[in-house]
């Protein structure tokens, strides 16, 4: 185990550095930069000149990311260029929306879709099964700012129930939560029928039902834990999928969170905030998969790490 962890710890230390060189390179080397935002279109070239000079902008590429990785180091996360906003203030804002929106589809992707689809592999080719099959397929087929859009002009234009845009209330959060959890859920709807469906085949419950065992307890105790370590293999990629959709749900619903920051940064070419939140989520997404690697553990004690 503690191999294991080495090994797994240092190839996040390996992934985490490769990303800052290719956020910290790509946002340099795409066109513009902050001096356009900041400065007005009939500003001088001399004036931009010193902008630039002032942020270390003209520096080569390499120093500059040789000061930002030190800086990072010393715990100095830097401050918004556009508005001189601390980047700790900024995390804790838009982060705390993000992670109630994130949590909220995260929760609802489980509490659906799990239930559905052990309901679809116990009642297999019944209606039930069928009807919920259909709900898998419309919802990994429908893409999410096209469901958003249905939503938004539904629940909001026509029936006035619920908020477009905004936050933090419940109801501004139930449309975006239903939207970002709407692949999950059924991903998680056909990952959970086909491997109940896998486990159901399998010698064991056969010898459970010939020793008189109740399909209720079967399927509840036996075949359920069996069936949830490729759910949890999907869990790990659930957080990256979270991620690059929530750019899109919280760019439309305005929901002031990380993704919708980030894309806003990106435009304004807001080099420390974009650099930072786009490393946030990439160690997001590297911790979530070590975490699920561990969770197989908790599930099948068979399971070791070598």
């Amino acid at each position: 185990m503690g191999a294991f962890l080495v090994r797994r710890g240092v190839r996040m230390a390996i992934i985490l550095l490769l990303a800052s060189i290719a956020v910290f390179y790509s946002l340099r080397f795409a066109p513009g930069d902050p001096s356009g935002v900041a400065l007005s279109p009939l500003a001088l070239e001399e004036a931009r000149a010193a902008y630039r000079e002032r942020l270390g902008l003209n520096r080569p590429v390499h120093e500059q990311y040789a000061v930002y990785v030190t800086n990072l180091a010393r715990g100095d996360l830097g401050a918004s260029l556009v508005t001189g906003t601390p980047i700790a203030e900024l995390l804790g804002f838009y982060g705390r929306n993000s992670l109630v929106l994130g949590l909220a589809a995260f929760a609802l992707s489980y509490l659906i879709g799990v239930p559905l689809g052990v309901l679809a592999a116990a009642r297999r080719n019944s209606v039930v099964d069928q009807l919920a099959t259909g709900v898998g397929i419309v919802g990994m087929g429908m893409p999410n700012f096209w469901l958003a859009l249905l939503l938004i002009v539904l629940f909001s234009s026509q029936l006035r129930w619920l908020p477009s845009a905004g936050c933090c209330s419940p109801r501004h959060l139930v449309l975006p939560a239903l939207v970002l959890a709407a692949e999950g859920t059924a991903v998680t709807l056909r990952m959970v029928r086909s491997s109940m469906l896998e486990q159901l085949g399998n010698d064991y419950v056969r010898t459970h039902r010939a020793k008189g065992l109740r399909e209720r307890t079967i399927v509840g105790s036996r075949v359920f834990r069996n069936a949830l370590i490729p759910v949890i293999s999907l869990s790990g990629l659930r957080l990256g999928w979270l991620i690059g959709y929530a750019l899109i749900v919280e760019t439309i619903f305005a929901w002031p969170g990380v993704g919708y920051l980030l894309v806003d940064s990106i435009l304004r070419r807001d080099y420390p905030v974009a650099q930072f939140f786009s490393l946030l989520l990439v160690a997001a997404v590297v911790v979530a998969n070590f975490l699920a690697d561990l969770a197989y553990g908790l599930v099948d004690p068979r399971i070791r790490y070598a």
